[in-house]
């Protein structure tokens, strides 16, 4: 028999957010956060991590239980374990969803979920807007056959929902935008002095954050004082893209304004968007960037990319800026603008906030998930 649809919160629900790992990547952020939110509403809340914690392993949070399953790559024993692992905790604890939010995951636990007695519903967000199936081979025909056999498929956009359904010939794909917690609101001088500009994202050449560094020269040569903090490591494959930065700061002799930060650790984070004045995304592709919800909720002057669904939560003119991607002459001009109008930077920064509170915190994602589960329950 059926849940009733108004009592999912339930303590006897039992939902778990599974993804490769937990850290400082956005996915992984947004999955975190997600069990921490429905664990507040009384649900039975699990995080599950295929490979290891990752930065996340360390926190401790008693509404939340962290598993680690351990999986390392290519090893094929530990993929043995970690798969009757799985099975055996879908089992004990009677997982009744399971949230998947990384695309290597998804086969892995639909398989492990088949021929189960007691078979949680599998739920999917496709996170990454950066590949939505477009590279042909068995890897792809593998991850179709796996979307087919979930209970809801959701995409972090409606281009990537769009090209999900394009792909997969599922009529039923859904928008899944995340959320981030609610911090205590900074007051900013308008008239502090030199503005500070941050970047966060991974150092790769989608997030594009050499443009940023090329606006930065443009500005720097029309006389503004100002610094630019860049926040975030490469992946294995784009270590060149990093080094390729590097010697273009050089390059431009920005050294003395454009800070290269690596990764920080969350507490860091905080301190630098408390200090910061403006906020840039320069990506070329995104679904909706958990940086820039996490940056509007900060109260930040949004300068973003019109990509995916930013256009959704950023609102031109009334909440930030949209720029065209690529566009090096708009990215300048909107930073000058923002730059020598402290006024109207403070007034983008209290829509940005006010917009982030009452659609992108963690509570207004759980509410989104929630109704998500409702309908395959």
């Amino acid at each position: 028999m059926k849940a009733n649809p108004e009592i999912l919160t339930r303590c006897d629900l039992s939902v778990a957010q599974i993804i490769g790992m937990f850290g400082g990547g956005g996915a992984q952020r947004l999955a975190y956060n997600l069990a921490l939110g429905i664990a507040e509403q009384g649900v039975r809340s699990y995080a599950l991590a295929l490979r290891s914690g990752g930065t996340y392993s360390e926190l401790y949070n008693p509404q939340v239980t962290l598993v680690t399953l351990g999986a390392k790559s290519k090893n094929l024993l530990s993929y043995i374990r970690a798969f009757f692992e799985l099975r055996k905790l879908f089992r004990k604890e009677r997982i009744d969803i399971a949230h998947i939010h990384g695309v290597p995951s998804l086969p892995f636990v639909i398989l492990a979920t088949r021929f189960m007695k007691h078979r949680p519903k599998v739920v999917f967000t496709w996170q990454d807007s950066e590949s939505v199936l477009d590279k042909p081979g068995w890897k792809q025909k593998l991850i179709i056959w796996a979307l087919h056999r979930c209970d809801s498929i959701s995409g972090s956009s409606r281009l990537v929902a769009k090209k999900l359904k394009d792909r997969t010939g599922i009529s039923q794909v859904s928008v899944f935008h995340g959320g981030v917690p609610i911090i205590q609101e900074t007051i900013r001088k308008e008239n502090s002095s030199p503005p500070m500009i941050i970047w966060l994202g991974r150092i790769v050449p989608p997030k594009d954050p050499q443009i940023l560094i090329q606006a930065a020269a443009n500005l720097r040569d029309e006389g503004y004082q100002f610094s630019v903090s860049i926040i975030g490591k490469p992946i294995d494959s784009t270590v060149w893209y990093m080094k390729e930065t590097e010697a273009l700061i050089e390059k431009l002799q920005l050294q003395d304004r454009v800070h290269l930060l690596g990764y920080l650790p969350d507490e860091e984070l905080q301190t630098i968007m408390c200090q910061a004045d403006i906020s840039v995304q320069t990506s070329h592709t995104e679904g909706l960037s958990i940086a820039l919800m996490e940056h509007m909720m900060s109260g930040l002057a949004i300068v973003a990319t019109d990509v995916g669904d930013t256009s959704i939560a950023v609102e031109d003119g009334v909440s930030g800026i949209i720029v065209p991607p690529k566009d090096e002459k708009r990215l300048t001009d909107a930073l000058r603008h923002l730059m020598i109008n402290p006024t109207r930077r403070s007034e983008l920064a209290v829509a940005a906030r006010q917009r982030a509170v009452e659609s992108f915190s963690i509570n207004a994602m759980v509410q989104r998930a929630l109704n998500q589960y409702r309908k395959i329950r």
